[in-house]
């Protein structure tokens, strides 16, 4: 038996109950084992509370708050393990509010004004050939696209773009795949690897690979490489080197970034910058500033995200989350005040429109307005 809102009697009971702090533990165990099976519930009401401007009940603002400020780490690691993908975007809402409360002293709903919000763009990219050539990759179609430097490039049933070798002893030529905000694209390099690249971001390799694999990536990309005997993958991205034989791994390398990243999947890889040059294991990221190297555990699902259409923030600040999503929607991000430095956590899918994801950060606490493609963040 359910509400007329949708939730079952036992979870609003509890969810109640927690509200008010007189949750037993058995009682908490239960309210978390439902919560699966009713965040699409609690979505929908808060979208609709969010519409209408009434905010009583479990979707009171300050209740809110104090349901996700006051849950512990282990109960959201649980909730963020079961929650199917579709629900994933109340995510946002929960993760923002539990790392924003102890930062905060205000309370309540902020305004967010946004017309016609932008969607992402997609499966887009160009291809540049050798000799200068461009080809526009979302609108071409399926079949061979050229024949160059001892290789024939296809575009496949799946959109993906696909290098065969035809001549042996061909001299190589370099062809450039570029993204642009908003975009992904996904390539099988000239020996069988697989790469995937993220918005605004380019990679440069040769029709046909020598002793030594050598792409060159600009901003971010995920790599499935190929093994092959006595034959280095390296890749090249702002002033470092990643070096493999075969491994899935990704690198983070924007340009607005201090940071260059790469964080390993499976299998193992040297990463070196200037004169300095470490190894990482499965499970950790190599992090290079100002040619400075450190190595540490990382969240794998966080960085690979974007390969699976989802965004994924871990006590990531504001700032750098709201890079991310200017550079998925193709906007320009201001800021009044310092809002720039508080943190979130959550997670939401990348395929919806940027209101989408300005309601959750709404609802997390962030003050911001969408004027054409202008995001202002205010304190």
């Amino acid at each position: 038996m359910k509400h007329e809102n949708g939730a079952s009697p036992e979870f609003s009971i509890l969810l109640r109950k927690y509200l008010s702090g007189n949750l037993t533990d058995a009682e908490s165990d239960a309210l978390f084992r439902l919560l699966p099976d009713h965040i699409d519930e609690l979505d929908d009401r808060l979208a609709e509370d969010l519409a209408s401007g009434r905010f009583d009940g479990f979707t009171d603002a300050e209740l809110r708050s104090r349901l996700f400020a006051h849950l512990p780490m282990h109960r959201r690691a649980r909730v963020y393990r079961w929650l199917p993908a579709a629900a994933a975007a109340v995510l946002l809402m929960v993760g923002g509010l539990w790392a924003l409360n102890a930062g905060r002293s205000e309370t309540g709903l902020v305004q967010v004004k946004w017309t016609a919000p932008p969607v992402p763009a997609g499966n887009k990219a160009v291809l540049v050939l050798g000799n200068g050539e461009v080809i526009q990759l979302d609108s071409a179609g399926n079949g061979m696209l050229a024949q160059q430097g001892g290789a024939a490039v296809s575009k496949v049933d799946s959109g993906m773009l696909s290098y065969k070798k035809q001549a042996v002893d061909a001299e190589p030529v370099f062809h450039t795949i570029v993204t642009p905000k908003g975009g992904t694209y996904a390539i099988v390099l000239p020996d069988g690897s697989r790469a995937w690249l993220n918005a605004a971001s380019s990679i440069r390799f040769p029709t046909v690979f020598g002793e030594v694999r050598t792409v060159e990536v600009s901003g971010e990309a995920y790599f499935e490489v190929a093994k092959r005997q006595g034959s280095i993958f390296e890749v090249r991205a702002s002033g470092m080197k990643v070096s493999v034989l075969g491994t899935k791994f990704n690198v983070k390398a924007y340009a607005d970034e201090i940071d260059t990243k790469v964080t390993l999947v499976e299998g193992s890889v040297r990463f070196a910058a200037g004169a300095d040059s470490a190894m990482l294991r499965p499970g950790e990221q190599g992090v290079s500033r100002q040619g400075v190297l450190t190595v540490a555990p990382a969240d794998v699902e966080a960085a690979t995200a974007w390969r699976n259409g989802m965004f994924h923030f871990d006590n990531q600040l504001l700032g750098d989350i709201m890079r991310e999503v200017g550079r998925w929607y193709d906007v320009e991000v201001q800021y009044a005040g310092s809002a720039a430095g508080r943190r979130f956590s959550g997670i939401m899918r990348r395929s919806g429109s940027l209101g989408d994801v300005l309601k959750y950060m709404q609802l997390a606490g962030v003050k911001c307005e969408l004027n054409g493609r202008i995001i202002l963040v205010k304190q």
